[in-house]
């Protein structure tokens, strides 16, 4: 899979404006080991808001940013 993000000014994820013809819409991308998928972004040279990935009831959570400032958050769900 290829994820192609337009080049833009640094937004750090802000939407665009009411009544424009578009607003952005976020981008979740799911792991099934979000621990090992970091480590791999990571040493690729991925930047993240946060040292680690952080646990929440859901599951586990950490958001990348790419270079205009757009976050994109990558979770793994928890199993029940």
């Amino acid at each position: 899979m290829q994820i192609l993000l337009w080049s833009h000014a640094a937004a750090a994820g802000q939407p665009g404006e009411v009544g424009g013809q578009a607003t952005p819409g976020p981008l979740i991308l799911e792991s099934e080991d979000l621990r090992k998928d970091f480590e791999i972004l990571r040493r690729r040279g991925v930047t993240f808001k946060q040292s680690e990935p952080e646990d929440y009831p859901f599951g586990v959570r950490i958001e990348a940013v790419d270079p205009d400032g757009n976050r994109v958050p990558l979770r793994q769900q928890r199993k029940p």
